[in-house]
């Protein structure tokens, strides 16, 4: 799967084969509440997915795949089967955070097979279609958004209690054609506390209020520093301007994450109970378990 010279007529291995620019089925073009023909494909892939948790934030930056890898390494350590669609075809970091640059995707019979992480993560992502983890995905919304349901519906997730998706930052056709298409439990919405951080959360949030995708949480990332000499929290951005937002909506801030020290200059998030990211993620994943159960 290359990704260059392509254009808008690669979109012709859709099932109409019209080319992106004349296809009026392409996920991307779908009118509210309108549904997609390949639905059925996507339900069946779902079948032995318990729940659907997506994590996305107003915009890039912010340690959202962060987010998604420390919650698909707790729940996996809580002892639940765990899998991560990377979504974010611009910037696909998943295989990174858990250890798995350089893995490819492979065929099998089922479909496309997940790569396993050491903690039994199942792991799907286009930077495993790409030669290197520097080629560029220079393809336009309606092919990203075709490449993500593909994964979706042609993945061999299997049994799972969990399915992650790490979705690209903003309100584009990726975002919109996941919670269009796929039956989600709730979204978790990650920020900092800056002011351009968030402008762009209020917009995520009417989008899921209007797609009525229930919204877990707000998670606030980078939150604060823990002094190593005396514990105590040091707020570089100031007063939480995440959980004044929250409270704005109606929603809760179910976790603040710190800085962590001893994380920097490793691309892999540990999972020795050593980050202070990993175990900061623990009470969010427990969190969100807590919501989807109660509500079933």
């Amino acid at each position: 799967m290359s990704s260059t010279n392509v254009n808008e007529e690669a979109c012709s291995t859709c099932k109409d084969g019209k080319g992106s620019s004349k296809c009026d089925s392409c996920p991307s073009r779908l009118k509210h509440g309108e549904r997609p023909a390949w639905d059925e494909r996507i339900m069946k892939r779902l079948e032995g997915v318990k729940r659907r948790i997506a994590i996305v934030s107003g915009k890039g930056g912010v340690g959202k795949s962060t987010v998604a890898a420390g919650l698909a390494l707790n729940l996996s350590m809580m002892g639940f089967k765990v899998g991560v669609l990377d979504a974010d075809i611009s910037g696909p970091n998943i295989p990174h955070l858990l250890g798995l640059e350089g893995k490819k995707l492979m065929g099998s019979e089922l479909g496309i097979e997940p790569v396993l992480s050491r903690n039994g993560i199942k792991v799907v992502s286009s930077e495993m279609v790409l030669t290197s983890s520097d080629t560029a995905m220079i393809w336009r919304g309606p092919m990203r958004t075709t490449l993500v349901n593909q994964f979706v519906a042609d993945v061999n997730w299997g049994a799972l209690d969990y399915l992650l998706v790490d979705l690209p930052p903003g309100t584009g056709d990726e975002p919109l054609s996941v919670m269009q298409m796929m039956p989600l439990d709730g979204l978790v919405i990650v920020s900092t506390s800056s002011n351009l951080s968030m402008l762009d959360v209020s917009k995520i949030i009417t989008m899921a209020q209007e797609l009525k995708v229930p919204i877990l949480g707000l998670v606030e990332n980078m939150s604060y520093m823990q002094c190593p000499d005396c514990n105590k929290k040091i707020r570089l951005f100031g007063e939480s301007k995440v959980e004044k937002l929250a409270k704005k909506y109606g929603l809760p801030l179910i976790g603040e994450i710190p800085l962590d020290p001893l994380n920097a200059g490793s691309d892999e998030l540990p999972a020795d109970g050593k980050s202070l990211i990993v175990s900061a993620i623990r009470p969010i994943a427990e969190k969100i378990v807590y919501a989807v159960e109660r509500k079933s």
